[in-house]
């Protein structure tokens, strides 16, 4: 494996992806880019389509990311996972008090950005 990328902790998966598919108001704020970038990759404009993919793809055992650091605090990771056969680069924050999930990034990996 790469120097940095690890499995990504169960306990920070399944919170994440609770909140993203409980879609409290509040609670899961997806920046514009992430948003303009996803549904130009998949012709799929909606928010509460790309919570659930990234839910879905967090609660399966073996995903492995690397940590990051953001300017918000929490603890955050970038992975990549896939949807319809097109790798996604995901990059989301859960903030410290973990109440909070931030999606930064699902795009096409660039170069440099992939990973197993």
């Amino acid at each position: 494996m790469d120097e940095g990328i690890c499995p990504i902790p169960e306990s920070w998966r399944m919170k994440v992806a609770t909140l993203l598919r409980d879609g409290k108001s509040g609670t899961v704020f997806i920046r514009q880019s992430a948003r303009r970038d996803w549904a130009s990759l998949t012709s799929c404009p909606f928010d509460m389509v790309l919570r659930e993919v990234i839910a879905d793809a967090l609660v399966k055992e073996g995903i492995v990311g690397r940590k990051h650091e953001m300017d918000e605090p929490g603890e955050s990771y970038v992975f990549i996972f896939h949807f319809h056969n097109l790798p996604i680069y995901a990059k989301v924050n859960l903030t410290t008090a973990e109440e909070v999930v931030i999606i930064y990034s699902a795009h096409r990996p660039l170069k440099g950005e992939e990973f197993p």
